[in-house]
């Protein structure tokens, strides 16, 4: 459904559309399962954008979210309230968070990681840990700085 009208707190108006998905499916007993799914978005509905809209944009956009969410929620990260009464501190705190998940998501994937740690380490706390373990246990001599900034290396990411 195009052009629903909304006005924001500032009192502007803008033009919105409604993307509405029933995806149907079999379950091991037989029985259909059907899910509804609803988006809002400002780009203007056609029959030709709906399937791209919902499968490229609302659908990874919801689980990219949620499971982010939820690692940042229970996997260690501790997100739970703002720690502050001030939103100002409580906006940086979350982008700090969310700095600090996107460099473990980079180090979990990362080929140097997993030839270190084939079997992985667990949560992103226990990753957190041996991480913390290194900084204050591994001492590397100048010689050994020196040679990790002279060499060439080639991290690659797996997306599995």
């Amino acid at each position: 459904m195009n052009d629903i009208l909304y006005e924001d707190t500032e009192g502007q108006e803008h033009s919105l559309a409604v993307l509405e998905c029933l995806e149907s499916v079999p379950m091991p007993t037989g029985v259909i399962q059907t899910t509804r799914f609803k988006w809002l978005t400002n780009f203007r509905l056609t029959a030709k954008k709906v399937m791209s809209i919902a499968q490229e944009g609302g659908r990874i956009r919801w689980k990219t979210e949620n499971e982010g969410f939820n690692v940042q929620k229970n996997g260690g990260y501790a997100l739970e309230h703002a720690y502050s009464r001030d939103e100002q501190a409580a906006k940086v705190f979350y982008l700090l968070l969310q700095a600090a998940h996107l460099i473990a998501q980079l180090m979990e994937r990362g080929s140097l990681f997993r030839k270190a740690f084939p079997n992985g380490v667990g949560s992103a706390k226990n990753l957190a840990f041996r991480l913390l373990e290194a900084w204050r246990n591994v001492c590397l001599s100048v010689g050994e700085v020196e040679a990790l900034r002279g060499g060439r290396i080639q991290i690659r990411f797996d997306s599995s």
